[in-house]
């Protein structure tokens, strides 16, 4: 949509106890976004008794309800008491909203198929810093007992922050005057997860007391969790068509049969370690001032230990003995393998990794808010920093095996193929040092805010408000990889290079590798694999000793040894720092349409972003050739600091409609022009080269490029909200959004001393645009006015999504291609009672299959590119409450009651290139209110 168009819309529009205590209604919608619903005595604003999952779930409608633009609110049932364990999944039940679970719990949101690099993540209206190493936001971070609600807004406004093409989520923790005088709360629980087999502590603390008559107050929360974590998976790589000759015999029967390189098992535990604490104080001087102080403060430490069976279906074309000879074979219609075995040997490798993740974030910001009739000032600072240590701490470890054969059946109907191995491998079976890596990627981000805003009320018959201000934001976020020198240097091909005698080699079917002693082994512990799956697998399999492994290499050749060590890999270890002045301006209209009340927010934001990229590169003008076309030194792969520096600016208007056909039903529209800023990686420096010449003796080199431009996106939004009663609330909303700018690669040719080049650069393609389209559905009602006394209490909120997007892009075929992690069905149904002292709920989740990623494969007809799938999958919930006092209550709960197979697929359902379950987790704990 132009800028021109929605000027000409827009003038034709103008010419026609929460918890125990009491919640100033209009105050939670936040005084910054919506003055002109608010008064400024706060003694004469409505109040309204929030308690209980029920009421929450009314008082989200309400704040729904009262909005000038579509957003989308959780309010926590009590103080330190969320609808979920995991932010990430609260904001799973909001129409339009999936989660991305990382082993099993919940870590980043898509908002209406726009994945984290398109929202933005705010902590009490401030661009909270993130360990993510994009621009994505890792919920998982905050525990739920420190938040009060979330707000998610759907439509722009000129005085949000602008980046969020789907959406701006807003987390917001409590304020101590907003409470009773003195609140003390607390819990204590104990999970226990039925396949990590291990009971887990988690416990919080909230107490909040007001002083001299309420004109200040002090709030300090923690929470404290220990979570063991295990899931369970088959994957399967490479997915090539292979020339089968069984018995080796010369005669081919299948030239060209599809089966995966690799077939693993994998178990994972986490072992999860989470501390977090909020402060807030708050002081009102005088009537008319307010000034808050408020800090979050998390910690959260991962160690993530996988333990993996990789057996390897092919002969490795780098590897100068060949696996064993295929002994049977058998193929689908499609040229798929359904069955395949081999002896003589049949190779396969022990993987040990561990993952560990040390985050730390924090916020500390300051709040001074002043008004009068018909002013209002809000001055506000914030300082936010997130980190996530790691110099290399992660590893990735193999040993080579193998056994006298092996077979594997994927046409057995399960998730997971049978892998029938000749013999268990132990400790005691023979074992080569082959990849021993050692990598990691360590993220600092900082945050910077200073911001005024302002609200003039003057009373105007039908302008009712206008709202403005300024501000200033700053983000760098570093990332530094660390890298091994030579992670391969004790494999199979590299023997050469290693100074060892030969009598520390082993031949295993002609394979030669460096003979790992049993000492370095120990035996497995891996049972109740993926809830006893039903297929046919390795009971258990050995596991590597990580510390006697690197020790034994020490000792075998100590240089050899050395260059296991990592290093900080320049190449991919970049900062990027923008700094970013907007201003605004909107207008807030109150008048009637046929004599029905209306509302028009109208605004524009005007931002300049000044974007600072520092690296290292390669320089391509140090390349020098021979008279035989060959570099005449190696400076060119030095590579070096570059900084780089560009700078844009945007102005987007932005139009809210909000028209009240009568006291029940409400009607929206909006549009407004809105951008998301490139990813850190696009805007990165990097330069890639390339010396080797293809069969046109074309060598190439890739390259970034300073100045790329944000994504930008024209959307309009409806909604249809029917308040048919206190009970019950129907909406129905749709939205449509074409987002153009992409970034893009663009091919040319050019000479470099001589010799021809293919150049790859990105740029922004204004020519293709993705077109996000789709609609809402939702409902909540409880049936106290319908059913007899003795069934009151029963309620159920309800919710579908249906998005029909394209990416515009096109596959090979010249199909449309969706967004990637974009699903077009979703559904929530939530189920609850709640009565006198008892409250139950049941959570279900579902979301259709969607595009996880694309992958190649080599087939007869050449290299092709395939979607890799998630299969339709859903996730349940079940939690109880009682009441046995008034200030104590039990709470009990299980999460992922069905524990399904999440699956992942090339192609076709049959071709399985993930399998995972996570196992149920159970809860029991008790809480305390005073």
């Amino acid at each position: 949509m132009k800028k021109t168009s929605l000027a000409l819309l827009i003038g034709a529009l103008l010419g026609s106890n929460s918890w125990a205590q009491t919640v100033k209604a209009t105050s939670e919608i936040s005084s910054e976004q919506n003055s002109t619903t608010q008064v400024a005595d706060d003694q004469d604003t409505e109040v309204i008794q929030v308690r209980g999952f029920r009421s929450s779930l009314k008082e989200a409608q309400q704040l729904k309800k009262q909005a000038n633009n579509l957003i989308e609110a959780i309010v926590a049932e009590d103080i330190g008491k969320f609808p979920d364990e995991n932010v990430a999944e609260s904001l799973q039940r909001i129409p339009g909203v999936s989660v991305t679970r990382v082993n099993g719990e919940g870590q980043t949101v898509t908002v209406r198929g726009l994945t984290g690099n398109y929202n933005i993540t705010t902590l009490n209206g401030r661009k909270l810093a993130s360990d993510n190493a994009s621009r994505d936001f890792n919920y998982d971070v905050i525990a739920s007992e420190l938040i009060s609600g979330i707000e998610v807004h759907k439509t722009p406004q000129a005085q949000l922050p602008e980046g969020g093409i789907g959406a701006v989520i807003d987390v917001k923790t409590a304020r101590p005057l907003d409470l009773d005088e003195f609140v003390l709360a607390g819990s204590v629980n104990s999970a226990y997860n039925e396949r990590a087999e291990s009971f887990d502590p988690r416990a919080s603390f909230i107490v909040s007391k007001q002083f001299d008559e309420g004109k200040w107050g002090m709030l300090a929360s923690i929470s404290h969790s220990n979570y063991t974590n295990r899931h369970d998976s088959y994957q399967a790589w490479s997915f090539h068509a292979r020339e089968v000759d069984v018995s080796r015999d010369g005669e081919v029967e299948y030239p060209a049969l599809r089966f995966p390189g690799y077939a693993q098992l994998t178990t994972y535990e986490d072992e999860r370690v989470r501390t977090g604490g909020t402060v807030a104080l708050q002081w009102r001087p005088a009537d008319n001032w307010d000034v808050n102080v408020d800090a979050l403060y998390s910690q959260y430490d991962i160690d993530s230990h996988g333990r993996q069976l990789s057996v390897v279906t092919y002969s490795e074309s780098w590897l100068p003995a060949l696996n064993g000879v295929y002994t049977s074979a058998e193929a689908d219609e499609q040229g798929w393998a359904k069955q395949l075995a081999w002896q003589g040997p049949a190779l396969m490798d022990i993987v040990d990794t561990l993952n560990p993740r040390r985050n730390t974030t924090y916020q500390l910001g300051l709040n001074l808010h002043w008004f009068s009739d018909a002013w209002d000032l809000s001055l506000d600072a914030a300082h936010s920093e997130a980190k996530n240590a790691n110099n290399g701490d992660n590893k990735y470890v193999v040993a080579r095996s193998g056994v006298e054969s092996a077979s594997i059946n994927w046409a057995n109907g399960s998730s997971v193929p049978d892998i029938i191995l000749s013999e268990e491998v132990t400790p005691q079976s023979t074992f080569g040092a082959w990849y021993t890596n050692t990598d990691g990627t360590g993220v600092e981000d900082q945050t910077s805010r200073l911001a005024l805003d302002g609200t003039w009320q003057g009373g105007h018959d039908w302008l009712t408000s206008v709202q403005f201000g300024a501000g200033y934001d700053s983000q760098e976020k570093q990332r530094t990889t660390h890298r091994s020198r030579n992670p391969s240097i004790f494999a199979g091909e590299n023997l050469d290079k290693v100074n060892a005698p030969d009598s520390a080699l082993v031949d295993f079917y002609g394979h030669q590798w460096w003979q790992l002693p049993s000492s370095v082994l120990i035996a497995g512990d891996v049972n109740n694999f993926m809830g006893d799956s039903s297929a046919n697998i390795p009971a258990n399999w050995a596991a590597i000793d990580m510390q006697g492994l690197y020790a034994f290499l020490q000792q075998l050749d100590p240089s050899s040894a050395d260059l296991l060590n990592t290093d900080i890999y320049l190449a991919e270890s970049f900062s990027i720092k923008e700094q970013i002045l907007s201003a605004y301006v909107q207008a807030n209209i109150e008048n009637r349409l046929f004599d029905m009340p209306y509302l028009l927010n109208i605004g524009l934001r005007y931002s300049r972003t000044e974007v600072t990229s520092s690296g290292h590169t390669q320089n391509i003008h140090k390349l020098r050739f021979d008279a035989q076309g060959k570099p005449v030194d190696d400076s060119w792969q030095e590579v070096q600091p570059v900084a780089e520096q560009s700078s844009y600016h945007n102005l987007l208007p932005s139009l809210n409609f909000k028209l009240s056909i009568n006291d029940e039903l409400v009607f929206r529209t909006a549009l407004s022009q809105s951008i998301s800023r490139p990813s850190l990686w696009e805007l990165s420096p990097y330069t890639s080269i390339n010396i080797q010449p293809n069969d046109q003796g074309v060598r190439s080199y890739s390259m970034s490029v300073p100045g790329l431009k944000p994504y930008s996106a024209d959307q309009l939004d409806s909604a249809l909200e029917w308040y048919y009663s206190k009970d019950g609330t129907l909406t129905l909303a749709s939205f449509y959004k074409e987002v153009a700018s992409f970034i893009k690669w663009d091919k040319t040719t050019e000479e470099i001393d001589g010799q021809p080049f293919e150049v790859n650069k990105p740029y922004n393609n204004d020519d293709v645009k993705a077109r996000i389209r789709g609609y809402e559905l939702a409902w909540l009602q409880t049936f106290d006015g319908l059913l007899p006394d003795y069934l009151a209490g029963f309620g159920v909120q309800a919710n579908y999504t249906y998005n029909n997007s394209l990416s515009g892009e096109k596959d090979e075929q010249g199909k449309d291609k969706p967004f990637l992690g974009l699903s077009k069905h979703q559904y929530n149904l939530v189920l609850f009672y709640e009565q006198d002292k008892f409250q139950a709920r049941i959570a279900y989740n579902a979301r259709s299959k969607y595009q996880a990623w694309d992958q190649s494969s080599w087939t007869p007809d050449g290299y092709v590119v395939e979607p890799v799938m998630a299969a339709s999958t859903s996730w349940m919930d079940i939690s109880t409450s009682y009441e046995i006092s008034q200030h104590i209550s039990l709470q009990a709960s299980v999460s992922n009651v069905q524990d399904k197979v999440d699956s992942r697929y090339v192609g076709d359902p049959a071709h399985i290139q993930y399998a995972a379950t996570y196992g149920r987790r159970y809860s029991l704990g008790v809480r305390a209110t005073f």
